[in-house]
């Protein structure tokens, strides 16, 4: 028996779904957070949230749908993982699963075959995660910004 469900964000779940997004990114702008979350909500992925039995949110997962190259699909459009957070006090008790198979879920009824993601090269725990929920690395890579008005 679960003490919590994974359900699509509507918006009602507007202020803790800013509230979780502020959480996972943390030097991100208010504003920038809200612009995004507004452009989720009319995109075509997908928002789940994980919430207690008195409907508070905990957990967030975001998919969008990418329809540029992706490494390592092989299609051309593919539902990426750009968001991924549980509450500490949540975390090790299957939430992160939860949130991953509601939005696979969704993909696969979509049509999708496959689901994307990342993760920073030093958050080791998050690499270890994607790989025991089914992901398999496909790419290493270090990216690289020239400012042209220095």
């Amino acid at each position: 028996m679960s003490d919590f469900q994974i359900c699509a964000a509507t918006s009602t779940g507007d202020e803790a779904w800013s509230r979780l997004r502020a959480a996972l990114w943390p030097d991100c702008s208010i504003e920038r957070l809200n612009l995004e979350r507004e452009l989720y909500r009319r995109s075509p992925g997908a928002v789940a949230l994980a919430v207690d039995e008195n409907d508070h949110a905990f957990g967030f997962a975001e998919v969008s749908i990418r329809r540029e190259h992706v490494t390592g699909s092989r299609d051309d459009v593919v539902p990426y993982l750009e968001g991924w957070y549980v509450d500490e006090a949540w975390r090790g008790k299957q939430v992160g699963r939860a949130l991953i198979d509601f939005v696979s879920d969704w993909a696969r009824s979509a049509g999708y075959r496959e689901i994307a993601s990342d993760a920073e090269l030093e958050n080791v725990l998050s690499q270890h995660v994607h790989k025991r929920l089914g992901f398999r690395e496909v790419d290493r890579t270090v990216s690289f910004i020239k400012d042209l008005d220095a």
